[in-house]
């Protein structure tokens, strides 16, 4: 069935039907893992499609080829996707994984935890913004990171595709940078991550991208949870406080909240995510940062250090992973650009919160902090002069109750705000503005309670992730919001064999656009690892 399904959905054909009466508990199968949000639209587009490679992982060595996109797939092209099949069975924790085309890393992803009758899925994502790197012969990498064992017999069978949709006359050549660029001498410089770029003397916009993730079981993974006091299994010295910045020669020229990952071993309840991942799970986004107003401080052809840092942090502790890269685009024609930043401002982090952990049996954190920036620079090439303002603002709002006896319960309400606003002002023209609001957060909880003697755990979560978009200039305004809604509950027995758990769980996934073109949703649902519900059309708004 597995396999139909992997089959059917590439070739756009309707998913499995739905079970009738889903089982009263997990059993040693479930149905394979979907989630609500869609492909990338190609509007019909041809295809042309390449087998990149295909490699079962058992180990944290990469799957490794070198693919001539161009001669394959002539361009120019309209789009590309990237296309990750997989299949697993047996016991097997999840996994982080990437591909990586010419040392960029393009997707970042993490695995489901599989069946003992074994699962498959995929995963597609719109890589065009990289397309510049497929215009030559590349090295390209897949890594999942895997250990295989007598315990541990999961190995993971991966399959890489891309997709080429060539442009033609009412869809043009993808919109891209002229280079995508991996930073020089890349390291790890104890918690943060650096390089070197050397910029081209007629660069005129610069854009940094980072895959930021915590991840490896410890506390990192679930920073969120993390509070100030004295005995909690995550403590910080800045609580939950994290952001992620990154730093020209030294200097903060960008700034961002991280976003709460859950994979699907996490919340310590695989079984809530066996049908149904959290957003982000499958298709981990980067953070973008606009560097243009810091070109002036760049282009002087000598290599200038780019710095990626997570604040917060306590001293020596790990589990952050950043995989960064530059966008380059360069003035059209190769005119020497003056550039001079002229103003970066980073305003202090404003805290607020509370902390009652007097009672071990009803403990609680408040905490809340806020944090701007802006950044204005000015660029002046062969198009003439163009100022351009960034202004980025962040805030978290977390409140935290926990007890802690050895089976404590945990409830945490959070959300963050990322609003960016990127103001473009060609000299003697009108401002052209694009604004990106993202507001994501969870509503959980962990509660253990003895049932006929045994501990038995009980997660519950409803995740917002949302972003709204607008741009707006002398020739109107175009805006869309993005929202995506998780909401479930899963239960187990703990300290019994894997049979006697006697697990449920119920999940459901609302995914949903609205532009000005209208609006497109998809909602499913799941029961004991069944689906019961796949719908699309749009409905009033959840």
């Amino acid at each position: 069935m597995s396999r139909i399904l992997a089959l059917a959905a590439l070739a756009g054909l309707a998913v499995p039907a739905l079970a009738a009466a889903p089982p009263a508990q997990f059993g040693s199968d479930h149905d394979d893992p979907r989630t609500a949000t869609p492909p990338p639209a190609t509007d019909g587009l041809p295809a042309c499609t390449v087998e990149v490679l295909r490699h079962g992982f058992t180990s944290f060595e990469p799957a490794r080829v070198t693919l001539d996109a161009v001669r394959a797939c002539p361009g120019p092209w309209s789009k590309v996707v990237l296309r990750i099949d997989g299949e697993v069975k047996g016991r097997q924790y999840d996994r982080i994984g990437h591909v990586a085309i010419g040392g960029v890393t393009v997707f970042r992803t993490s695995t489901p935890e599989p069946s003992r009758d074994g699962i498959a899925w995929h995963v597609e994502k719109d890589v065009s913004a990289y397309a510049p790197l497929l215009a030559t012969p590349q090295p390209v990498e897949l890594h999942i990171g895997n250990v295989v064992n007598e315990t541990y017999t999961g190995v993971f069978d991966m399959r890489l595709q891309l997709r080429f949709h060539p442009a033609d006359a009412t869809h043009p050549a993808a919109d891209t940078a002229d280079q995508v660029l991996a930073l020089d001498a890349l390291h790890e410089d104890g918690q943060d991550t650096a390089g070197n770029l050397t910029l081209a003397p007629d660069t005129e916009r610069l854009l940094a991208e980072v895959y930021a993730t915590g991840s490896g079981g410890g506390c990192e993974e679930f920073w969120y949870f993390a509070t100030t006091a004295d005995g909690y299994w995550c403590h910080a010295s800045q609580g939950p406080y994290r952001e992620v910045q990154v730093l020209v020669d030294g200097r903060v020229a960008g700034i961002a909240a991280p976003y709460p990952h859950i994979y699907t071993g996490g919340w310590s309840n695989p079984f809530l995510w066996y049908a149904i991942p959290a957003p982000r799970t499958f298709d981990i986004a980067p953070i973008r940062y606009e560097l243009t107003p810091f070109i002036g401080l760049l282009n002087d052809g000598r290599p200038h250090e780019i710095r990626f840092r997570v604040l917060g942090l306590e001293s020596g502790r790990e589990g952050w992973k950043l995989m960064p890269n530059v966008q380059v685009w360069r003035d059209p024609k190769g005119q020497r650009v003056q550039a001079r930043l002229l103003q970066a401002e980073l305003g202090e982090v404003a805290r607020d919160g509370d902390l009652d952990a007097g009672d071990p049996q009803q403990q609680r954190m408040l905490y809340r902090w806020q944090r701007r920036f802006v950044a204005r620079g000015e660029v002046k090439g062969s198009r003439g002069t163009v100022q351009t303002t960034v202004e980025r603002s962040l805030e978290g709002d977390l409140h935290h109750r926990w007890t802690q006896d050895e089976d404590g319960d945990d409830h945490l309400l959070a959300e963050w705000r990322d609003l960016q606003t990127l103001t473009r002002i060609p000299k003697g023209g009108s401002a052209a503005t694009e604004t990106l609001d993202q507001r994501f957060g969870l509503d959980g909880a962990l509660v253990t309670a003895k049932v006929d003697g045994k501990p038995r755990l009980t997660t519950t979560l409803d995740i917002h992730d949302d972003a709204k978009r607008t741009e707006a200039s002398a020739a109107g305004t175009r805006s869309s919001l993005t929202r995506d809604r998780f909401t479930g509950t899963a239960s187990y027995t703990s300290d019994v064999p894997r049979e006697q758990r006697n697990a449920t769980a119920r999940s459901r996934q609302v995914w949903r656009r609205e532009d000005d073109g209208g609006c497109q949703q998809r909602s499913i649902a799941s029961v004991n690892g069944y689906f019961v519900e796949d719908e699309s059309g749009c409905k009033a708004s959840p």
